[in-house]
């Protein structure tokens, strides 16, 4: 079976951000984001509590790339090397893959996470071959519909879950 990813995980930078692959010790950074009840709000999984809940995820994003079902980016500020956020891609299906974000609460509205979702497109297009993002999101999460409006996704649908919206972008 042909691999849909590169083999090796690929690093991406923008003017402000490296975008590279997250790992064990990144989960102090992590904290900061997947333990905030005001970063986590909007999102699919509760806050976590845990020290094993950060672990299960690190694995599960590195065995998400090695098995060729999602790419998931920790964003990390190339100014002082910290990581602020996660970026990725999942949910494939052909030419179509949804992308999804956090941010912690300190680099809100920033422009940071136009700069990560930005770079991420263009790598879906150019070596990943998509045609199409997807972006699930809560309705009452303004800032993110703010956001991807912004980069020029539109509302496709609403979803099954309580007030989500799918918002699309051709690439």
């Amino acid at each position: 079976m042909m691999r849909r990813f590169p083999v090796a995980f690929p690093s991406l930078d923008t003017d402000r951000l490296s975008l590279r692959q997250v790992r064990s010790t990144d989960l102090h950074r992590l904290r900061a984001i997947y333990g905030d009840p005001q970063v986590m709000r909007h999102a699919s999984d509760p806050v976590f509590t845990r020290t094993e809940h950060y672990l299960q995820t690190i694995e599960g994003m590195a065995l998400g790339f090695s098995a060729d079902r999602a790419l998931e980016w920790g964003m990390v500020r190339r100014s002082d090397g910290v990581l602020i956020g996660t970026v990725g891609l999942h949910n494939f299906r052909e030419t179509v893959a949804e992308v999804g974000c956090l941010l912690a609460a300190a680099y809100w509205r920033q422009g940071y996470m136009r700069e990560a979702v930005g770079a991420v497109q263009v790598f879906a297009k150019e070596r990943l071959g998509l045609v199409r993002l997807e972006a699930d999101i809560d309705a009452g999460n303004a800032a993110s519909l703010a956001l991807f409006g912004a980069l020029g996704y539109i509302v496709a649908e609403r979803t099954s879950e309580q007030g989500a919206l799918l918002l699309t972008k051709r690439l």
